[in-house]
Order: C-alpha cells, then sequence, then structure tokens
C-alpha cells in the first residue's frame, strides 16, 4: 500500500473486498472544522461504520487496542474497490447489483483472476449507499450487502439538507426526488397528502414486498371462507334427507295433484366469493399494473439511469406479482366493489392484515407513520441550487415587495421525476412594491440565447441559476444574476472560505455575455448591458456577518462581480445571508424593514455606481443628456473683477465644495455629467434677487483641492485641501430667453434640470420634477 493511501478490508467465507482511497487527512478535517465551527456534535460511531452484511469494514494498519473509526467516504473522492472471490465461488457468476446504471456497470471482471473491480467518484451525491454483490456456490445463489454513508465536508449533512429540503418541499414538492442514484435518504414522516407520484410508490414496494409476499401466499393456502345459505329445486325421487314437517306436507300435496315432481331445497355451504378475497384481488391486480407502468416508462427512457439489474428486479416482482393473479382461487372471486376497512379479516387475519396493511402504506405513500422508505435523490450540489433560489426568494418578500402572480404553476414531470422547463423566464416569481411601482421577475435558470429578442447573447446560451429582473416604473429594467455553486476553496483566503476561481471567471462572463436590445423603427437596435450585478452563492460560513466584511465587498462596490457565502440558518436567523440580504436591500433601494422605505425621487439611484459604469477604454458612459447645473455664484469675499465676469457672461470656469453636493445627495458620477451651467449673481449689492442670465457649455469637470484651483476661477485665493468641484467652460456661454430670477441668501443649494426645459423657467421655484433633488437615499451616495 502506497504511503499515502488509506485502506479498508474486510474477510468473508466466500471473498475478500478492498476499498482504498488517497489519504483522507484533508477532507476530515474539512469536516471537523465544519462541525465544530458551527457546534455541533461529529457524526455518530454508527454513522460511520462500513458494513458487509452485518460486519464492519476495518482499516489495514498496524494498531494497538479496538481499530479507529473515521468517516472514510466523502463527496468528490475517487475510490478503488476490488472485490476477490475464493475458489469454490462459480466462476463468472459474480456481480454488484445496484439501482443506479452507473454503479452498476462500474465493476468489471479481472481478465485473469476471479475478482470485481471499480473507481467510483461518488460526485455531490451524500447519503447512504448500498449495493449488493451477488454470486453462486454450486449452482444456489448468493447475495450479500455492502452499505456505508457518503459525508458531505461542506455543510452539516443532517442539519443543513433537512432545512433545504424542508423549504423546497414547501415550495416545489416532489423535484429533489430522483428513480435512481449513487445515494439515498430515510423520507420521515409526512401530514399533507401527496399527489400521485410514483417514485413514492415505488420506494414503499420496494421496502414492503418480502411482507407483500408473504400475505399474499398464506392468504392463496388458506383463503377465508363463509359459510353462505342458497336454495335449489330438486326431483322428489332424489331426494335424500330428512324433510321438515311443512316439506313433508308439501311433499304430500305434490305427489296427491301430480302437478309437479320438484321440491325447494335450502342448503348452506363455504364460499370463498368473500367482501375480503375481492379486496385482495383488486390489490393483486393494482399492483401488477403500477409494476408493468413503471417497467415501461423506464423502458422507453432513452436517457433513464435505471441499471439493468434493477430492471430485472422489478420484473421479477412484476412476474411474481402476476403468478398470483393466475391462481385458480380468483376463478370463483368477484370484482371489488368498495372498501372493507371495518373489516375484522382484514385486520386481523393472517395474511390478510399484512396485504392490507401494505396496501395503505403504498396508498398513502409517506403520510402518518409511513416515512421508513429510502428514495433516491438529486444531488447535493442541485438541492443546494434550488435551495439558493428560494432563500433569495425569501430576503426579496423580506424587502416589502408583494406577490402578484407565480408564472409557473407545476413543475413538469418527465417519466417519473418533477423538473423544471426550461424557458427564458419561465419559473418566474412576479412582485412589486406599492409605493414606487418597482417590478421584479425572479426566474431559476433563466435562458438567454442568441434567438432572445430584448435580451440576447450571439455566440453561446447562458442559465444563470438565479436571474432578478428589476423594472422601474418609467420603463426602465436591469438584471442582478446569482450562480450558485456548491463548491469551497481554502486556498485562496487563509482560514477563510472562498469560492473557486473558475466561478467568478463565469459571473464575468454572464455579465458580458448578456446585450440588451432597444428596437427602434428606422434604426438598428442600440445594444446595452442590462446585467448590473453577477454573484456566485457559495456554501462558505462566517458566523460573524454582522461584524465582519465580505471578502468579496471590495470587487462588488467596484465592478459588481463577486460572492456571497451562503448556507442555512436555524429558527429563521439571518445570520448566515446578512451580507447578500444587505446588498438586496441596498441595490434595490429598500431598507432593511420596509415601513421605513420612503420613495427616492429619482430612478438614478440604480444606476449611479461605479460598477454600472464602466466602459471601453476612451469612452464615457452617460445617463443623462443636457444635464444642467443651476447655482448662486458666491459672492462673499469676491473681488470686484470676478464679479464683472459673473455679471457679464465672462467666466472661465466654476467651483462648488463637495459636501454641498454630498448634503444634496447627488452621486459623484451624476455631478460628472453636468453638461450645462446657469449662475445667478445680483446686478448690485442692494438687490434682493438674483439673476441667472447666461447658459455656459461645460467643457471638463474635476474634483481638486481648493488650493489648486486657478484664482481666475474662484475669485479669491484659499490654501485649503478640501476638495471641491471644479466645471470648466469651453466657450462663450448662450444668452437665454428667460432670465432666473433666484431670492439672495448666504445659505448655497443648487438645482439640476434638463437644457431643454430652461425657456419654461423664469423662476428659482419653477424648476421641479426628478433631477431638482435627490432625497432619502442611501448612505453610499
Amino acid at each position: 500500500m502506497a504511503k499515502n493511501t488509506e485502506l479498508l478490508s474486510y474477510e468473508h467465507k466466500d471473498f475478500d473486498i478492498y476499498v482504498s482511497t488517497d489519504s483522507l487527512d484533508s477532507p476530515r478535517d474539512k469536516l471537523e472544522w465544519t462541525y465544530l465551527s458551527r457546534s455541533v456534535e461529529l457524526p455518530k460511531y454508527e454513522e460511520m461504520l462500513v458494513l458487509v452484511g452485518s460486519q464492519s469494514m476495518l482499516p489495514s494498519i498496524d494498531i494497538v487496542g479496538p481499530p479507529h473509526i473515521q468517516p472514510f467516504f466523502f463527496e468528490n473522492r475517487q475510490y478503488w474497490f476490488e472485490i476477490e472471490f475464493n475458489d469454490h465461488v462459480d466462476k463468472d457468476s459474480f456481480s454488484v447489483n445496484h439501482k443506479y446504471a452507473l454503479l452498476d456497470r462500474v465493476f468489471s471482471a479481472h481478465p485473469k483472476r476471479k475478482s470485481l473491480n471499480a473507481v467510483i467518484n461518488f460526485g455531490n451525491d451524500v447519503g447512504l449507499c448500498s449495493f449488493e454483490i451477488q454470486y453462486s456456490i454450486n449452482g444456489a445463489w448468493q447475495s450479500v450487502p455492502v452499505a456505508f454513508t457518503v459525508f458531505a465536508t461542506k455543510m452539516i449533512q443532517a442539519q443543513d439538507l433537512s432545512i433545504m429540503n424542508q423549504e423546497i418541499d414547501r415550495v416545489y414538492p416532489l423535484w429533489r426526488y430522483a428513480i435512481s442514484g449513487k445515494t439515498t435518504h430515510t423520507q420521515g414522516n409526512s401530514s399533507r397528502q401527496p399527489e400521485k407520484f410514483e417514485l413514492f410508490w415505488l420506494a414503499q414496494f420496494e421496502r414492503l414486498v418480502d411482507e407483500f409476499n408473504q400475505g399474499v401466499k398464506r392468504v392463496l393456502n388458506a383463503a377465508h371462507n363463509r359459510l353462505q345459505s342458497y336454495t335449489f329445486q330438486q326431483k322428489l325421487e332424489r331426494v335424500n334427507k330428512k324433510l321438515g314437517a311443512k316439506q313433508e306436507q308439501k311433499v304430500k300435496e305434490l305427489i296427491a295433484s301430480k302437478r309437479s315432481s320438484r321440491i325447494t331445497i335450502k342448503k348452506q355451504c363455504l364460499n370463498i366469493n368473500t367482501p375480503e378475497n375481492r379486496f385482495i384481488k383488486m390489490v393483486l391486480a393494482k399492483t401488477k399494473a403500477n409494476l408493468s407502468e413503471m417497467l415501461f416508462g423506464i423502458k422507453a427512457d432513452k436517457d433513464s439511469k435505471v441499471s439493468s439489474s434493477f430492471i430485472k428486479v422489478l420484473e421479477a416482482w412484476r412476474d411474481q406479482v402476476g403468478q398470483y393473479t393466475k391462481h385458480a382461487l380468483w376463478h370463483e372471486v368477484g370484482d371489488y366493489k368498495g372498501q372493507y376497512s371495518e373489516s375484522k379479516v382484514l385486520q386481523e387475519a393472517a395474511g390478510y392484515s399484512k396485504v392490507y396493511k401494505v396496501w395503505q402504506q403504498l396508498k398513502y405513500y409517506l403520510n402518518g407513520s409511513f416515512g421508513e422508505s429510502r428514495l433516491s435523490m438529486k444531488s447535493v450540489a442541485e438541492i443546494y441550487e434550488i435551495w439558493c433560489f428560494l432563500e433569495v426568494k425569501s430576503i426579496i418578500e423580506s424587502l416589502g415587495f408583494k406577490p402578484q402572480r407565480k408564472a409557473l404553476s407545476h413543475l413538469k414531470q418527465v417519466q417519473f421525476e418533477k423538473q423544471f422547463p426550461k424557458d427564458e423566464m419561465a419559473a418566474a416569481f412576479v412582485y412589486q412594491h406599492e409605493s414606487d411601482g418597482m417590478q421584479i421577475e425572479l426566474a431559476h435558470e433563466a435562458s438567454f440565447t442568441p434567438k432572445g429578442s430584448a435580451n440576447r447573447t450571439w455566440l453561446a446560451n447562458h442559465r444563470p441559476d438565479i436571474a432578478l429582473r428589476v423594472a422601474l416604473e418609467n420603463g426602465e429594467s436591469f438584471f442582478i444574476l446569482f450562480d450558485a455553486k456548491y463548491r469551497i476553496d481554502t486556498t485562496q483566503m487563509g482560514d477563510k472560505d472562498a469560492v473557486p476561481e473558475d466561478a467568478i471567471n463565469q459571473m464575468h462572463r454572464y455579465r458580458d455575455a448578456i446585450i440588451h436590445q432597444q428596437h427602434l423603427e428606422y434604426e438598428s437596435p442600440l445594444k446595452s448591458r442590462p446585467v448590473l450585478g453577477a454573484f456566485a452563492l457559495y456554501p462558505g460560513f462566517f458566523p460573524e456577518q454582522k461584524s465582519e466584511q465580505n471578502p468579496y465587498a471590495e470587487a462588488i462596490n467596484e465592478i459588481g462581480i463577486g460572492a456571497f457565502p451562503l448556507l442555512p440558518s436555524e429558527n429563521n436567523q439571518d445570520s448566515n445571508n446578512y451580507w447578500i440580504k444587505e446588498y438586496l436591500a441596498q441595490k434595490l433601494g429598500k431598507t432593511r424593514k420596509a415601513l421605513e422605505y420612503k420613495k427616492s425621487s429619482s430612478y438614478d439611484y440604480h444606476f449611479v455606481e461605479d460598477s454600472a459604469r464602466i466602459a471601453p477604454y476612451g469612452v464615457n458612459v452617460s445617463r443623462h443628456f443636457g444635464l444642467t447645473f443651476v447655482a448662486p455664484v458666491n459672492e462673499l469675499d469676491r473681488d470686484q473683477t470676478y464679479l464683472e465676469k459673473a455679471k457679464t457672461g465672462s467666466l472661465k470656469g466654476y467651483h462648488t465644495r463637495l459636501i454641498a453636493t454630498n448634503r444634496q445627495n447627488v452621486h459623484r458620477n451624476i455631478m460628472r455629467e453636468i453638461r450645462y451651467l446657469v449662475l445667478t449673481v445680483r446686478d448690485s449689492n442692494q438687490d434682493r434677487e438674483q439673476l441667472g442670465k447666461y447658459l455656459y457649455t461645460v467643457a471638463s469637470v474635476k474634483l481638486l483641492p481648493r488650493r489648486d484651483i486657478d484664482k481666475e476661477i474662484t475669485g479669491k485665493d484659499s490654501d485649503a485641501i478640501e476638495k471641491y468641484w471644479v466645471f470648466e467652460f469651453s466657450e462663450t456661454p448662450v444668452l437665454l430667453l428667460n432670465i432666473i430670477k433666484k431670492p439672495y441668501e448666504e445659505h448655497f443649494n443648487f438645482k439640476l434640470t434638463q437644457v431643454e426645459r430652461l425657456p419654461e423657467v423664469s423662476h428659482w421655484g419653477e424648476i421641479q420634477g426628478s433631477l431638482e433633488l435627490y432625497e432619502n437615499l442611501s448612505a453610499i451616495w
């Protein structure tokens, strides 16, 4: 055995089995860290056992004392299996049988030795894995089960999966079940009356088939019968039993009258055409029909994952039930016409009670106490993906958005499994916020293709796991995308959980590949990128999200690309989703408490951040055209030359404090879009109004320390290092048609408007609209 290889082995009387893998120090450390960091006890001893029949496989190492059992099977690890059979086992009779086709076929026979070999990676399938080793000795078939648990290292298997499954079942019942998989899970109880779902029926039948066969055989060997009375006409000469007084009198009258030679005779005998037997006959017919339907569906599916060995098992079950239905007993039994649950025979009689109990469990699937069956499920990666989608849905609802409609009412059924449709935004939930009319569509695996109209790609199809389309009341919209990655990289950030680098690369691809087209009547479509943020979601654990900063915060703020760790939280706490919740609250312009929300006075809120304005080199991104800054000239302590230039439209530039624009909540990117200035100044010191006569064209907008600004622009010298906005003018200003009057005051304030509105404005108070002032906005401004 190689130095860094671990090995489990077991000697059975008919074979030896070995399982080896590379050193498990790393996954064991990850598992221990995951459990201890969340104050959860490590897996129990029984869960760590690898059983062959009822005996445990043990590590093949020299140790003193009892062997130390540790977790051996982990997700995304490669394992080498070897089963070497003894000489007395029949040659070429051995196989490994599993319901999942991949595991069923992976074991291959050695060309020269009596052994089976396989290399298995369980991927993201966690839970109980069990298979049968089958072989024959002198023609007699033997079967030995092998069972073990495949552990997850990125989450608490029992706790986290349980929370995720409950949330998924609440919104998408039945989706997580699969007809076959590498591992299975115990389902537990359910109080919900389930819809007809074949996988539940099959899982129950697989668990109860032995009990079912025992009950049916007992019924066939000792069928219940009932003493029943009947009457018939018999010739007088053939009556050979003692008659009653009335019958004797009747016989004498018939002989005397010579009218008839027959008499009515009443007789009793045992009869098997009982309600209970009719019930058993119905159960057999329906069971055979269900098994036949399952087999037909599996064989008709070209992409079925069901193994050939399990198909043979199903065929054997069907054929066995078919033999029961052909028994001569049923020739004398009629059709079932109703429920006989009050029958003591069905509830207590040997054989009948077993079949009746099995039928109730098959009929009601997982209700009440009938949750002991084991079912295959989608992989934990798929479950994590859907849970992340539902977690984003829950966050949106917590921000005060009200559900309007659900575009997907039911999952479609493909063969025996539930699946999502693959159309763009087909699985969308639609929400709206009443105070500002903002509408949100939340979709799972929205499809963006080269055939798209409003939003399309050019070279490939793209299907992000979670698409959030935000539509504003003015008709504008944008996307925020999330992709769930059930992977963790522990090499990037020291002891912190990180998302793999390729997941971040995929976020860049999503944002750059999806293009919005604004269709114009006489022009080619105007193209823009509608994705304002693309983020990976991964099962990283950060217990202090409220007091720490997301390690991806800088990238999220600067370029709109990054990741959010996301894990289930017990008791509906937000300790594990705080960062993504804060991001969505900020990006959608909401507060965590919907009642505190106030409508902002501008749609710019959603588009001003630097991450939304990164343009190709040499090109600027502008949201507004003709944005005009209307503000007073500061006349205090300015030299006369500067004031005269202001009065005559001869200024070369203008400056104003950064703190002044911050006070009115105007984002820096909006200030940089200003293209025109109207400056008001008094004609004389005695005037009570300032006048704005000239429209200046802006050549550049800069942010400089006060001491670096030329006196020709400021009107006085200063050594201050405080930041000021500096507007440099490009040419001679235009004289306004309407002079704008503003009451003179020493307190500074300004307004923003569009240049085309100026002909309608003659007074400061008439400048109104969405650009007049930016109020009640986020602190990020």
